[in-house]
């Protein structure tokens, strides 16, 4: 909750940086309307110098326009003091500002007077009529502060009074004249001025504790992203050994060192190694997760080799996608061409896309690894002959946690992490990902990379 400013502040950090964003906020105010202010003055100064005594009207502007300097070097002082987080010239800058709002204000209330003066014993609709657009100028647009409205408002209130109570005074005037019928009206007035100044300020200190409230909202939320983000990271540290345990003991059942193994047992045994790929895979995934949260993500970032890198993709999956019914073929003449990547991140990436095409694409398709080189930019492919994905899924499709499908029961597993981190990491490696598709005919998702040079073509690679 925020305190507001009185004539003596507190010293303590928490009220300085209190005040230090109610002195901000004044002078932005201020400074924002430095146009409209001058004008104001300028036109009052001209009506002055015309109806009244033209040197009145020179001295009395110089007057305030040398308090109007004052608070613009002030003002730039504090903004400059706020954006640093300086607290040590909060007390300087809060009184300065205070002294010369009683300078202006009293140097505006004397110009008024003086016309108010001018006019003689009578009713002043005109220096009344400027004292009123003063004060109600102030109230909109100085309630940051308490004091310095209501210093402010107390010279004109003062003022206020004055300019009919002397004439009353002098005219010894009866109740029922027109002077003291300008006496009520300026009591009348002075009742809306402090008013409407209550309401802006009531309105204003209202915007400061909700922004209080949102601040302390994301605090709270940043605090408990940090302790999910820590928590995850360490469940995730800590299933990757007894994972690499389970996969050592399948590994070591597998290659026949415990004996020999029957059929079932082998397809049991086979069942286990894919899960256990898998689970060390998603554990990957959320420390990946994690790393790009932390801003703490490591690449390898080195000069690749495109046909080499897509050969070798193919060459690790094609056995597990023909065992799954479909057909994985390459590209012919591949050209050559390289990029700069961390290698190993991109194969996984390609090697998710590969997964994903099996997953949403029918038994007896065909699953297509191609590589371009197109106006200084290199594109790696992968082309199925799946459902498609509807127009204006690009949100969900690269959302973390998130499939198409978001039933209980979904033709394809996974964590919809995939291409959430393949969009994120290549980001951080310069390049992008994109993808088309026809619903019905297939999808084909495009990694992007600028080509850094040129190498030795590579003989054409013959499906398989």
């Amino acid at each position: 909750m925020t305190h507001q400013a009185n004539i003596l502040i507190s010293t303590d950090p928490a009220s300085l940086k209190d005040i230090q964003t109610r002195l901000a906020d004044y002078v932005g105010r201020i400074s924002g309307l430095l146009v409209q202010r001058q004008t104001i003055f300028m036109a009052t100064a001209i009506l002055a110098a015309v109806y009244f005594d033209f040197w009145i009207a020179v001295y009395c502007m110089t007057l305030i326009q040398i308090t109007e300097v004052i608070d613009i070097f002030l003002a730039r002082r504090v903004q400059a003091d706020a954006r640093s987080g300086a607290l040590n010239r909060v007390i300087p800058h809060y009184y300065g500002l205070l002294v010369n709002t009683v300078l202006n204000a009293s140097a505006i209330c004397f110009f008024i007077f003086i016309i108010a003066r001018q006019e003689g014993s009578t009713t002043h609709f005109t220096p009344m009529f400027f004292l009123f657009a003063a004060a109600l100028f102030a109230a909109m647009n100085n309630h940051q502060v308490l004091a310095f409205i209501g210093v402010r408002l107390a010279i004109y209130t003062i003022t206020f009074l004055a300019i009919p109570v002397i004439d009353i005074i002098q005219t010894d005037a009866e109740m029922m004249s027109p002077i003291w019928l300008q006496m009520f009206t300026v009591i009348f007035v002075l009742f809306f001025i402090v008013d409407s100044s209550v309401v802006y300020i009531k309105l204003y200190r209202r915007n400061l504790e909700q922004m209080e409230t949102l601040k302390e909202e994301k605090e709270k939320a940043t605090s408990a992203l940090i302790a999910k983000s820590r928590f995850l990271s360490t469940i995730s540290h800590e299933l990757r050994t007894p994972l690499t345990s389970v996969s050592g003991a399948i590994a070591l059942l597998d290659s026949g060192a415990m004996g020999e193994l029957s059929d079932h047992q082998k397809r049991t045994l086979a069942i286990a190694r894919k899960n256990a790929a898998n689970l060390t895979e998603m554990v990957g995934d959320v420390l990946d997760v994690q790393s790009l949260e932390a801003d703490e993500l490591l690449l390898n970032m080195d000069t690749v080799d495109c046909p080499t890198l897509l050969k070798t993709t193919f060459d690790t999956h094609v056995a597990a996608v023909e065992s799954q019914g479909r057909k994985l073929q390459i590209q012919d003449a591949l050209p050559a061409v390289s990029i700069r990547a961390d290698k190993k991140r991109l194969h996984r990436i390609l090697s998710g896309l590969i997964s994903n095409a099996v997953k949403f694409s029918a038994p007896g398709t065909t699953i297509t690894l191609g590589l371009i080189d197109r106006d200084g930019q290199v594109e790696l492919t992968v082309a199925d002959e799946g459902e498609g994905i509807p127009e204006g899924q690009e949100d969900a499709v690269f959302s973390s946690f998130t499939q198409l499908d978001g039933t209980d029961v979904r033709k394809a597993g996974g964590n919809g992490l995939g291409l959430f981190l393949a969009r994120a990491i290549l980001k951080e490696m310069d390049g992008s990902i994109r993808y088309d598709s026809v619903l019905g005919s297939g999808t084909t998702f495009t990694v992007a990379f600028d080509k850094i040079h040129s190498i030795q073509k590579t003989p054409a690679t013959a499906d398989v």
